[in-house]
Formats: C-alpha cells, structure tokens, sequence
C-alpha cells in the first residue's frame, strides 16, 4: 500500500494533469490585425508601437507592398523581437505544388513565423483551388496557420451550405484551425449593416456544428462613400458583440492605413498613412486588453445560445424564451443575450451586451431560480467579483457603457 501511494498515485495524477494540459493546448485567444505597417514603415519603432498592443498576430497579404521574403523576414524579424508572429504572404502561394513547397521551406524555420496567408474572400469558384492548399499548407508545416478568409452571406448564393460549409467539410474540420469570414457593421451615412447579426450566427453555429475556432474582423477603418470611420463606442460594440457571438480570434482590419487601392479611398485607421498614432490608437490598445482579459475564460467557452431583446429585431435575431436563465426585466430594453458552456467543466456563464453604441444604459435583469450565485469575470483582471445581485427579488441590475459587454459565472442548483 505504501509503494502504491508513493508510486502509483503520483503517477496517476500526472497523467490526469498531462491530459488537462494537452487538453488545453491550443486554447490560445489571439488578436490579430490585417494590413501591417507599409514597407516604408516596417521599423523597429513601429513594431514596438504595436507590441503595446496587445496583438499577437501581424496578418501580411496581397495587396501590401510587402510581398518578397527580404520583406517578410524583415517583418518575422521585428514581429520575433516584440513576442508576435506574422502570418506571412508571398505570391508562390498560388504557383505549382513545388512552388508551394518551396515557400513553406523558406518561413517555416523562422520562430515567428505563425501562419501562411493563402487568399481573402475566395468566392465560389475559388474555393477549390483554396481548399487544396490550405490542405496542402497544412501538411507541409502542422505548426502554423494556413489562413483563408471567407465572404460574407450578401456575396454568395447558398451562402450556409453552398459556401461556408462546403469550406470546412472540404478542408476537413480536423484540419481548419479557425473557420474565417469578415463582416463590417457601420456603413456611410449612419446605417448598420443589416445582415451584421445574421452573419455572426450562421458562423457561430457552423463552429459549434463542427467544433472549430471562428474568427472575424473588426471595423477601424472607413471607406469614402462606402464605410464610416467608427466612433469609439461603436468599436466597443463591434468587440462585445464578436464575443457574445463566440469569435475567438478577433483580427483588426486595418491597423496602418491603406493607400493606393485605387477607387477605395481609406480614411485614417489606427495608424495614419504618415505612420503616426490618430485617436483609435488608444481605444484600439484598450480593447484589445480587455479581450486578452477576457479570452483566458472565453477561450473554453461555447457560445450555445444567443438572443437578441428589444422592440424590434435584426435579421437573424431571435427573442430570449420565457424561462430563460438571465432576461431583462423590461423586454424592451436593446441587449445581447448569450450563454455559454464551459466545454471542460460544463460551467454556465452568460454575456450581456448593451445593444446601443449611442447610449449608455441601466438594465435589470431577472434571474432564474436555478441560479444561486452569479460572478462577474471583469474585463480589467479577471478575477470573479461579486455583483448586485437581489437573491429575494431574482434581479441583477447593472450600467453598461455604449456597446459594453460584461461576463457573468452563474452558479447553479443542478
């Protein structure tokens, strides 16, 4: 017995913990930004700039000026110095399969180098040949990201099955590191992008459906006759509502500001055309800090149902049923509903998102009887905190910002 509890236990317990580990390997919230610093500004001081941040992942493409490896590597380099990766992009991605392999061999040594960018928005056509080498890719490096980014539902016909999964059923859900697509909400003129939420949910029940990551990307940028450039409250909203709908891997598009894409005429993103800092720089570096906070718990969740309360609704949307576990009191109030399941332990937490990215807001919040305790996980540290909780009344009332999210741990009866 003695030999047992100094051998056999210690043995057993290891190996439940190197299971938990692995378990949790690939658990990693990234914040990603598309369009890096232009090549006239690939330095050591804009890299630093970014590295305060809190991006984990410099997403190169096509359409920069920084497509030759003298250029990547400069990039891998800075991006190496600064604790970040770089998804690199050069244009032998869409060569022959010696072309293919040849540019793997050339990054895949670099320890920055997190993925290979391989095409935006392939359509319909595309998605073949896209498949292909991301399979292909993957098989040639498993350490890193083939990176495929996929159209929105208003692109395509057929969009859920047709497009979306006809994609990770040909890539092969055990191959897909993270189901891909971007949509932006604030379009010219003050209109929200009506198709915004709809789009969020066909993408989130696809990486349920499949167990895959989903990602997105979020709106710092506007676009002359075509985007708005958004406000500071708006880019809360984008943010919060990206993670009620389950997104793991929030990429921001853009960082620097594109020039030079001809009919499309950027206005100043993050960082302006000049390499300076405009006033979404800190905004940007705050957000990402409270998603960094909040992906240590987010990461493990999944986003199982999601609603939507308010006198009128968007499409896709759908009311909050009757008994559900947290709902407003006043059932017109404009909110984000989402509970999450804890995949390791079956936990339940719930995000409320305040609807409007106008108005700061006071919400009530009646609590189903099978809750006993509720636990806010705040965006500042993490660490649970109690909340004004009314157990004899059943209500929960809070004041959110414009756009602001806020996670709750509820503890249950059963």
């Amino acid at each position: 017995m003695r030999f047992f509890l100094k051998r056999i236990v210690p043995a057993i317990l290891w190996l439940c913990c190197f299971h938990v580990s692995a378990q949790h390997k690939d658990d990693v919230f990234s914040i990603g930004i598309f369009w890096p610093p232009v090549w006239k500004h690939t330095t050591d001081e804009q890299y630093r700039i970014l590295s305060e941040t809190h991006v984990d992942i410099v997403q190169n493409v096509s359409s920069t000026d920084l497509n030759t490896p003298e250029k990547n590597f400069r990039m891998l380099d800075l991006a190496q110095k600064y604790g970040m990766k770089v998804y690199v992009s050069d244009p032998r991605v869409t060569g022959s399969e010696e072309e293919i392999r040849a540019m793997v061999d050339t990054y895949r040594n670099h320890p920055a180098t997190g993925g290979y960018y391989i095409r935006d928005e392939p359509d319909s056509a595309m998605l073949d040949w896209a498949i292909k080498t991301y399979r292909l890719i993957g098989q040639l490096d498993p350490a890193r990201n083939p990176h495929v980014n996929l159209f929105p539902d208003f692109a395509l016909e057929n969009y859920e099955k047709g497009y979306v999964e006809r994609w990770i059923e040909g890539v092969g859900k055990e191959n897909l590191r993270y189901l891909s697509f971007d949509i932006y909400p604030y379009k010219r003129n003050g209109r929200f992008e009506k198709s915004y939420y709809n789009n969020l949910d066909i993408i989130r029940r696809a990486g349920l459906k499949y167990h895959v990551k989903t990602a997105n990307y979020l709106q710092s940028f506007g676009i002359v006759d075509i985007y708005r450039r958004p406000t500071v409250d708006e880019m809360r909203l984008n943010v919060y509502s990206n993670l009620a709908y389950g997104i793991k891997n929030p990429v921001w598009f853009c960082y620097a500001t594109p020039t030079g894409q001809g009919s499309q005429v950027f206005m100043n993103s993050v960082i302006d055309s000049l390499g300076q800092k405009t006033n979404l720089y800190e905004p940007f570096k705050a957000f990402n800090a409270e998603m960094k906070t909040l992906g240590k718990t987010l990461i493990r969740l999944d986003a199982n149902e999601v609603y939507h309360s308010g006198d009128s609704l968007w499409m896709g949307t759908q009311l909050p049923p009757a008994d559900f576990v947290v709902r407003p009191q006043d059932p017109t109030s404009k909110v984000i509903l989402t509970r999450f399941k804890d995949r390791y332990d079956g936990k339940t937490y719930v995000m409320l998102v305040n609807k409007s990215f106008q108005e700061p807001a006071q919400f009530a919040f009646r609590v189903s009887a099978e809750v006993k305790k509720i636990q806010q996980i705040p965006a500042s540290d993490g660490k649970p905190k109690k909340v004004p909780f009314d157990k004899k009344a059943r209500l929960l009332t809070e004041t959110f910002l414009p756009g602001e999210g806020k996670l709750y741990l509820l503890k249950t009866r059963h």
